[in-house]
């Protein structure tokens, strides 16, 4: 991971909207990259808030963000929605870290 051009950061889960896959206290390592493949795991700022942690999913006029966890709701934004509140794709989620 150290070499090459990458950048990573290191991120701590909160919250249960990715269980089972990702569990609070999880440590995710993110390669940094504003953009991903529809279906990744994603950290994405919205609105210049803080981040989330969801899988993103790519539609031809919107973009998703998809909780594992079916008792979250998905949220949708379409692209007219993106160019007033900013969505970025921080980076995508590359290394998953657990304590035992």
């Amino acid at each position: 991971m150290c070499k090459g051009d990458k950048q990573y950061f290191g991120l701590t889960v909160k919250g249960s909207s990715m269980y089972p896959k990702y569990m609070d206290g999880d440590i995710i390592i993110v390669l940094s990259q504003n953009d991903c493949e529809s279906g990744d795991d994603c950290v994405v700022s919205i609105g210049n808030d803080d981040a989330t942690l969801k899988k993103v999913i790519k539609l031809n006029d919107a973009i998703m963000l998809q909780p594992i966890n079916a008792e979250y709701t998905p949220i949708m934004y379409t692209n007219k929605e993106i160019k007033y509140l900013p969505i970025k794709i921080l980076g995508v989620v590359k290394e998953l870290r657990r304590k035992i």
